[in-house]
Formats: C-alpha cells, sequence, structure tokens
C-alpha cells in the first residue's frame, strides 16, 4: 500500500501512544485539499489523540506479567516470560521497566524507559551475561527487542506530543464504528502510522506501521479490553492481548497481559538506572 502525502503532520502513539506537529496529510483524499481543511484535520486528529490519552491517564503505577510469544513464518514459537512496571509521573513524565523472567539464558534482561514532562526519552538495556547496562540511542529504539517484532521504542509510554496527527475519516474496524488517525514522529525518524480508535472509548483497536516510502511495515492488532480500577478509585481499560505482524516476513510476536495491577505501590526508586542489575 502506498500513500499520497501532502504536508507532513502525525502520528499517534501505540503500545504504549502518540504525536507530532507540522502540516497535514490526507492520504485517503482524491482530492486536493484546502490549507483549512488540512489544519482542521490535524486540530481533530490532535484533540482526539490528547483525549485518549488523558483518558488512560491517572492509574499511578501498574505491574503485570506478560507472555510473549514470538511466532517466525514457518510456525515455529518462542516464548518469553515478561514483567512490566510502569509509574506516572507530572504531565506526561512516566517511567517504565520491562524485565524478562524467563528462559533462563536471558533471565535478568531489563528495559528501562524515562520519558520526561516534555515527553522526551531516555532508555537503557540491562544484559546479565555481560553484567552491564547500555543506553540506547534514539536511532536504535526501532530495532527489535528479545528477537520478537515488538521495538524497543513499543516498550516506552507513546504521549501526544512525540507526534504530529491529522483525523483520516471514520471507519468500521470489524463492525465496531473507530476514528482513523494518521501520526508523524517529532524525532525525525521516517515513516508513519495510521491508527483505529473506537468511537465510543476512545480504545486503541489497530496500528498499521509505514516507512517513508509510504510501504507497510508492521500491523498492531490490539484485543481483550478490560476494566481495572487505579489508586485514584476510578477504573481504566487495558488491553490483554497484543498482536504484532510484520508485513514484509510474515513473522509475529503477541503480548498476552495476566494479573495486571493498577495502583500497584511503586515508587521512583523501582526505576532507577542503578537498580536494573539487581534480581529480586
Amino acid at each position: 500500500m502506498r500513500r499520497m502525502t501532502i504536508p507532513r503532520h502525525i502520528r499517534l502513539p501505540v503500545i504504549a501512544l502518540l504525536l507530532l506537529c507540522g502540516a497535514s496529510t490526507i492520504a485517503n483524499a482524491e482530492k486536493e485539499t484546502t490549507p483549512a481543511e488540512n489544519t482542521a484535520a490535524n486540530e481533530r486528529g490532535r484533540a482526539i489523540a490528547e483525549e485518549a490519552w488523558a483518558r488512560g491517564n491517572g492509574f499511578g503505577s501498574l505491574r503485570a506479567v506478560v507472555e510473549m510469544t514470538i511466532i517466525t513464518r514457518s510456525g515455529q514459537q518462542a516464548s518469553r516470560r515478561l514483567e512490566i512496571a510502569l509509574l506516572e509521573g507530572e504531565g506526561e513524565a512516566s517511567k517504565a521497566l520491562t524485565r524478562v523472567e524467563a528462559p533462563r539464558d536471558v533471565a535478568g534482561t531489563a528495559l528501562l524507559t524515562h520519558t520526561s514532562v516534555a515527553g522526551d526519552q531516555q532508555q537503557w538495556l540491562y544484559l546479565p551475561a555481560a553484567s552491564r547496562t547500555r543506553r540506547i540511542s534514539s536511532e536504535n529504539r526501532s530495532g527489535s527487542f528479545m528477537g520478537s517484532e515488538f521495538s524497543f521504542d513499543d516498550f516506552g509510554a507513546q504521549p501526544p506530543s512525540r507526534y504530529t496527527f491529522a483525523y483520516l475519516r471514520e471507519e468500521a474496524l470489524e463492525g465496531t464504528p473507530c476514528h482513523v488517525i494518521e501520526r508523524h514522529p517529532r524525532s525525525g525518524r521516517q515513516g508513519y502510522e495510521i491508527a483505529w480508535l473506537d468511537k465510543e472509548r476512545l480504545l486503541l483497536q489497530r496500528v498499521e506501521y509505514y516507512d517513508a516510502n509510504g510501504d507497510m511495515t508492521r500491523v498492531l492488532s490490539v484485543n481483550g479490553y478490560e476494566r481495572y480500577k487505579g489508586a485514584d478509585g476510578e477504573s481504566y481499560w487495558r488491553a490483554s492481548t497484543l498482536r504484532m505482524d510484520n508485513a514484509r516476513t510474515d513473522a509475529a510476536s503477541v503480548l498476552r497481559w495476566e494479573g495486571i495491577e493498577l495502583g500497584a505501590g511503586l515508587d521512583a526508586r523501582d526505576f532507577e538506572v542503578a537498580a536494573l542489575s539487581r534480581r529480586r
């Protein structure tokens, strides 16, 4: 699939979802759009992305056990058991820690992401075999995490300030009415994403990833939403299954979330770089 791009603009958040600034792209339209129409599309896309982000925030902290299944093109499978922890901060600030618990040969591997109030990120990877922690550069965050179709970047927060957006259309996805929004990263990385959010709850349903040439690279499918109570007493929707398909190789990876706990009582000390080498 190729898309016609009129000026650039947005990208939304994933797992983990969303933003970039600029002009606008309404790729599914065959007619030329006016600057006013482009501006309106950008503003509508941004407003929906920011509202979706706001609805998902306020839970305080989260802890969950996640089963990762890596599926090769030939159908062979490998499993990784992860523990994922999240901590909200002020504004868009947050901290995320993904630690590999099994299998034994990679247990202890840990990925830490710090997101600032402005949406800027830093990531570190701890490799137990080498007993060392290395910082992941922004250019390498699109690389595969643990041999899966999920990237390092997918395991960090994706607040709206990281992207620009444009509203494309309304469309039913498997019978569910959705907003379809395009997003581009502010970081200067090439490519863009198309995201489907259901109109009623603004929950992410699907994301298609495209490279700079407009060729699809990956597809994220999000399913099994359930409600959990947060530290503030409010309930929040969380998906139980995330599946990432590689559009080029037919490989896939699935994250199945189990035992999600909101308001988990975590604090900043649980997300220090120095703590990555500690085994509990």
